[in-house]
């Protein structure tokens, strides 16, 4: 039974593309009556969830609903916060609850840092993060190959934290292996410039095989494909961008690049497309620190775009790698045109990631370079400027 009230009140249609014909205009879709329900009554609010937002987007213009009147908000996988969140809830309370707003806004934030600030702040600020959680540091680390083996869709699909990668078994990735290809196609018959939605299901297979190790020639692509270099970079790549499966990335600072970076936006799809289970992950540490590299992208990636929001940018993030004579950048993206740099150290005796920042440093100058080490943490005491 629907409210019948004037007080304010929710209702949740959810899986909408289940019931959707784009391909028969004739049918009628879930557009207008939702119209319908949201006028019947005052302060009624409709939220609707769908596999990917085109499918949203367009029932709704069909309906004739006017873009400003609805807001899409993706559902992403869940970050490894909020991983760790679901399995220890306490220490999102009391002195254990770090706040991100003073890293991403105020005067001793990394845009603040960026515009010339001193970094003593910034640094001291990010000690005393780590001060808050130091004596939880053995809990919180021992499960970040559980997440990088499990990713951040299973949770949502077995319906809560996942304690133990252990536990997963194959059959779990082979069903989400098999949600992603039936949303494929499913969902993709709306870029109508895509004749062959199979070669989108190869190109995440060729991305999860990749892991963002190096970058791939947009040549090779195309030979593999059998299609022009228009077809993979104007259709191919943005449609599984649009669906938030896959963000391809280009060198920085090169306005014509010959070659990319794949990055599946999951790690627990990078393990269901490449045949494997958590045990894939566990037990070989070559894969991890290849699962790890696609998780630092991810998180980089979203830490780019909240930048952006709480900065009033409306404009995505744009997260790159950075080439040299001498090296190689893991991640780099901008802050009021000036380009941050971020070096991946995976595990506490890595120091490729730490060398390579170091040798780049000396020959391009920035106003402050990121090294993020996944492994056990230690309280920050360096610096490079």
């Amino acid at each position: 039974m629907l409210a019948d009230t004037d007080s304010p009140h929710f209702l949740l249609l959810d899986d909408v593309h289940k019931i959707e014909h784009p391909d028969k205009t004739s049918i009628e879709g879930w557009g207008t009556p939702t119209a319908e329900l949201i006028d019947a009554v005052p302060n009624r609010h409709v939220a609707v969830t769908a596999s990917a937002g085109i499918q949203i987007e367009r029932e709704l213009d069909r309906a004739g609903i006017d873009t400003d009147a609805y807001r899409l908000q993706p559902i992403l996988p869940e970050k490894f916060r909020d991983y760790n969140f679901s399995l220890y809830p306490d220490l999102e309370s009391g002195d254990t609850r770090i706040s991100p707003t003073t890293l991403r806004k105020g005067s001793n934030s990394l845009p603040a840092v960026v515009r010339c600030e001193p970094i003593e702040g910034l640094l001291e600020d990010l000690r005393s993060k780590y001060d808050q959680i130091e004596n939880e540091d053995r809990r919180i680390q021992s499960h970040v190959i559980d997440y990088l083996a499990a990713g951040g869709i299973l949770s949502y699909a077995m319906g809560g934290a996942i304690d133990s990668a252990t536990d997963l078994r194959s059959e779990v990735y082979a069903r989400l292996r098999g949600d992603v290809r039936d949303a494929l196609y499913q969902d993709v018959p709306g870029f109508e410039s895509i004749q062959t939605i199979s070669d989108l299901e190869r190109l995440c297979a060729l991305a999860a095989q990749n892991a963002g190790r190096t970058p791939l020639e947009y040549k090779h692509l195309v030979d593999l494909f059998d299609v022009d270099r228009r077809t993979i970079v104007d259709s191919y790549l943005p449609a599984l961008e649009t669906l938030y499966l896959l963000t391809s990335v280009t060198e920085y600072d090169n306005s014509r690049p010959r070659a990319t970076r794949l990055y599946l936006r999951d790690t627990g799809l990078l393990t269901a497309l490449t045949g494997g289970n958590a045990d894939s992950v566990l037990s070989d540490y070559d894969r991890e620190a290849d699962v790890a590299r696609v998780a630092a992208f991810d998180h980089t990636m979203r830490f780019a775009y909240n930048l952006n929001a709480i900065q009033g940018r409306d404009e995505p993030p744009t997260v790159q790698y950075w080439k040299a004579s001498n090296g190689e950048v893991d991640y780099v993206f901008e802050i009021d045109d000036t380009p941050v740099p971020i070096g991946l150290a995976y595990r506490s005796g890595d120091r490729e990631g730490t060398h390579r920042a170091a040798r780049i440093h000396r020959h391009v100058r920035c106003s402050c370079w990121v090294l993020t080490r996944w492994g056990h943490a230690r309280r920050p005491t360096h610096r490079a400027t």
